[in-house]
């Protein structure tokens, strides 16, 4: 996806501006003046604010995807803390999930076609981990509740630090990574471990 060096600025601008108050209090105008310009100028590059938030959601899908193409093999504590690393610079779609999803149809579309693709990549990284002796020998079901536990965990953790009253730093995120851990810890092999 090539951007302009002007799209880039409003994105970037917008990204911390959301992570920052979050979108409800966010106005295009608001953005277009941190951004040192007008809102006919914001406008020209992005027709509303549901725009700019789908641009982000796809900017996090692709981002996430890169995550996914590392040259050497991760282990699961490194796929997981880049995966909660992700969460982090757009913390502000994790905790506004439900509420963007029900707001903008083309978001909802392109949030639940992502998550069926991530579940499926889930139970991948499991059956392989499987494969290769990792973990257990496991039924379809498990599995399957595995790896919806694991994808709900990365989706919720950040609304979570917020409903619990926990201050959501990046140092709460990694240890979201290092739980999502713990969930894998007894489907482990013997000699195996995270």
């Amino acid at each position: 996806m090539h951007l302009s060096n002007t799209k880039r600025k409003i994105l970037r601008t917008s990204l911390e501006l959301f992570n920052q108050s979050g979108t409800k209090v966010i106005s295009t105008n608001h953005i277009a003046e941190a951004c040192s310009m007008s809102p006919g100028n914001l406008y020209y590059h992005y027709k509303n604010k549901e725009h700019i938030i789908l641009a982000l959601l796809e900017k996090m899908i692709a981002k996430w995807d890169k995550l996914d193409e590392s040259e050497e093999p991760l282990t699961l504590i490194e796929q997981s803390e880049r995966t909660f690393s992700c969460v982090w610079e757009y913390r502000f779609l994790h905790r506004e999930l439900v509420v963007l999803f029900h707001a903008d149809n083309a978001f909802a579309s392109l949030c639940s076609s992502t998550l069926k693709r991530r579940l499926q990549e889930v139970l991948g990284v499991l059956e392989g981990m499987e494969q290769q002796g990792f973990l257990k020998p496991a039924d379809a079901t498990s599995k399957d509740f595995l790896s919806h536990t694991l994808l709900f965990m990365a989706l919720f953790w950040m609304p979570y630090l917020e409903v619990t009253g926990q201050v959501d730093s990046e140092e709460n995120i990694k240890h979201g990574a290092h739980m999502m851990m713990q969930l894998v810890s007894p489907y482990m092999s013997e000699g195996n471990h995270v």
